[in-house]
């Protein structure tokens, strides 16, 4: 099974999620309506066309980066409000055709809307809320988050397929919908019970865009429980990229999502000369070095070391990669720092620079926003290690954390090979293992990938709304909670209220938050609620100092904790983006 095929796969599935529940009456009701046999293909193969366009243009490039997201919402709930109208007064339509001039036998846009018989008003139908269009598939997200920004083609390939997926079931209900109504004779009259149906139908969906409703509709029915097809999604995605892994690697690996950071790990060791290592791509800048080559490298082993610096998978990992450096740089050991950004300000220079310096990291840290280098290696992990001979030769590749011994021992082992003989004792020692105890999974506090947010009842998306705070009793393991004003957007939440509070029931030993300030400059928050001990980035008095946009160390307690309780106060202009959790 293909990624290819799992994308269509998870277009069809789709179909089931509350989050097309905008969707569904838009193409079925307009396909079946009217007498043009060719409308429910042009409506559905347009809505296809819309999806693959607008998420290029919103979520993966930047050319539409300035425009307010809530103009795309009144663009499209207010197109299918207007249809909604035409479809519910047919009269006055009429009268304001004539008004308007619209009533002579033109081509202009809005009489064959109006008819409802010309092809330019299926495709607006069609593609009306291709601009709004927020899946909540996984698939989807894996590939705009991971295969886009490293392989425009192949992402594309894949957007077109889920596309495809999705149109191609809608069109198959749309045929059957509309053999119905023609055995009933519903449509006889245009300006009969169906019609004004139809119309009331697109007058709920059209202002249910405009106002967020449909947002918290589909949101409450994810949260009920009863039904969730992404889980079924979920389960496919992961035997597909685990099969692909395994062919590609001969890998085994416990958890193949790379949306996020994962702390499972996978080897393979290659006979030498078996898989050559890829070229150093597309660094922006770079950090300690004036740049670097795996073929300048030659006769040296590399670390090849895949990170972003707010994953606290990789911040785990930083110190043996800093001590390994450290310890085998004298005898021809290199690693390479290659900087893939997860989040939008780990792409600014200095913010990685800042956190390089403060946490002694000498070895040459490169700059990869564009996912050129990421691309050419065919990573799809946070964090991922590729070690590379003294040929040029990929001889291990681990991701995750873990597995530290066998990793020094790979070093060494490479290193006795191209002759350094006096290595003296390894560094790295055995840890002791833990029992494996249920963490609370890496959380994202926006409404394009968020979770387990108890607030659902209170939720509008892009708006500032005062929310009620939980009580710690009612909150749920693993949820969170909002108290006061704040917006919650696609990728963050975001403080307006002077004093907003947010509040965690988590499972794990230590807790880290990030976030940011929207504007720069300093914020001062405060944590409370039951905990044991403060983060590092916490003061005694529980005071936190918001410096810039990065993982902040808010909890660690000596010993794991069940259904902990963590809360912190935040001023306004506070942005936060995601949990994760040790």
């Amino acid at each position: 099974m293909t990624l290819l095929f799992t994308s269509f796969l998870a277009g069809i599935l789709t179909v089931l999620a509350p989050c097309v529940l905008p969707l569904l009456p838009i193409i079925i009701g307009s396909s079946v309506s009217g007498k043009n046999k060719w409308k429910p293909i042009i409506v559905t193969l347009s809505l296809a066309v819309s999806i693959t366009i607008f998420t290029l243009l919103l979520k993966v490039s930047t050319l539409l980066i300035d425009i307010d997201p809530k103009f795309w919402t009144y663009i499209s709930g207010g197109l299918v409000t207007v249809f909604g109208l035409i479809y519910l007064f047919p009269s006055a339509w009429d009268s304001i055709s004539v008004r308007l001039g619209l009533s002579r036998k033109s081509d202009t846009l809005l009489e064959k809307a109006g008819e409802k018989e010309g092809p330019l008003g299926a495709i607006l139908l069609g593609g009306a809320l291709g601009p709004v269009f927020a899946s909540c598939s996984p698939t989807y997200s894996l590939i705009i988050a991971t295969i886009l920004p490293v392989n425009f083609a192949q992402g594309l390939v894949y957007i077109i397929a889920y596309a495809l997926g999705l149109a191609t079931v809608m069109l198959a209900v749309s045929l059957l919908g509309r053999k119905l109504v023609k055995k009933l004779n519903v449509l006889a009259d245009p300006k009969g019970l169906f019609k004004r149906g139809l119309g009331v139908l697109f007058l709920i969906v059209g202002i249910s865009v405009m106002t967020g409703f449909d947002k918290i509709v589909e949101t409450k029915i994810l949260d009920s429980g009863y039904f969730d097809i992404t889980k079924v999604e979920q389960n496919i995605l992961e035997k597909t990229m685990d099969s692909k892994d395994s062919d590609k690697n001969n890998t085994k690996t416990t958890d193949s999502n790379p949306t996020t950071s994962v702390s499972t790990s996978s080897t393979v060791l290659n006979q030498p000369g078996t898989a050559k290592a890829s070229e150093i791509a597309g660094i922006e800048s770079w950090i300690n070095s004036n740049g670097e080559t795996i073929a300048g490298l030659k006769g040296k082993v590399v670390l090849v070391d895949f990170w972003t610096y707010s994953c606290i998978n990789c911040q785990r990992t930083l110190p043996y990669v800093t001590k390994w450096y450290d310890t085998y740089k004298d005898q021809g050991f290199v690693v390479l720092g290659i900087h893939a950004p997860e989040f939008a300000f780990e792409k600014k220079k200095e913010n990685v620079e800042d956190f390089v310096k403060k946490n002694g990291i000498k070895y040459p840290v490169g700059l990869d926003n564009n996912f050129a280098t990421w691309s050419a290696y065919k990573n799809q992990f946070w964090p991922a290690q590729y070690l590379i001979d003294k040929d040029g030769n990929v001889r291990r590749i681990h991701t995750g954390e873990g597995q530290y011994v066998e990793g020094e021992e790979a070093i060494r082992q490479l290193l006795k090979e191209k002759g350094s003989a006096t290595l003296g004792e390894m560094v790295t020692k055995p840890q002791n293992q833990e029992a494996k105890l249920p963490l609370t999974p890496e959380t994202y506090l926006s409404y394009s990938r968020g979770e387990r947010f108890a607030n659902t009842g209170e939720f509008k998306p892009d708006l500032s709304v005062n929310f009620t705070s939980l009580i710690d009793s009612d909150l749920q393991t693993n949820s969170w909670t909002f108290g006061g004003s704040w917006t919650i957007g696609k990728e963050d939440s975001v403080t307006s209220g002077t004093t907003s509070t947010l509040k965690l029931k988590y499972n794990a030993k230590e807790v880290y938050l990030v976030m940011g300030s929207v504007e720069g400059g300093e914020k001062i928050g405060t944590v409370s609620g039951d905990l044991k001990s403060f983060g590092s980035d916490v003061d005694s008095d529980g005071k936190i100092r918001i410096q810039g946009s990065r993982l902040y160390k808010v909890i660690k307690n000596s010993d794991y904790t069940k259904d902990g309780i963590f809360e912190i106060t935040l001023p306004a202009g506070v942005r936060i983006n995601a949990f994760t959790f040790g």
